[in-house]
């Protein structure tokens, strides 16, 4: 099999509803809880949607989540 150079980058910001939908998710085979899944069962009461912010956004700090919150309002 040949060898990729190709690397996903991704960052995900979630409301804290997010991680009560995990718990009522079933873990994976592994034993892991799937954002993916969470997110679907959180569809049939929020709007999910994905928003290009052009580049990367660091959220290290409060500093950095309010304005990575403010990128994806389009302020």
């Amino acid at each position: 099999m040949a060898r990729s150079r190709i690397a996903v980058r991704i960052r995900t910001l979630v409301d804290k509803d997010v991680f009560h939908a995990c718990t009522l998710c079933r873990p994976s085979a592994e034993g892991e809880h799937r954002l993916s899944e969470a997110a679907g069962s959180l569809r049939a009461g929020y709007d999910v949607a994905t928003v290009r912010v052009g580049g990367r956004v660091n959220v290290n700090t409060p500093a950095d989540v309010e304005r990575a919150g403010e990128l994806v309002r389009g302020e």
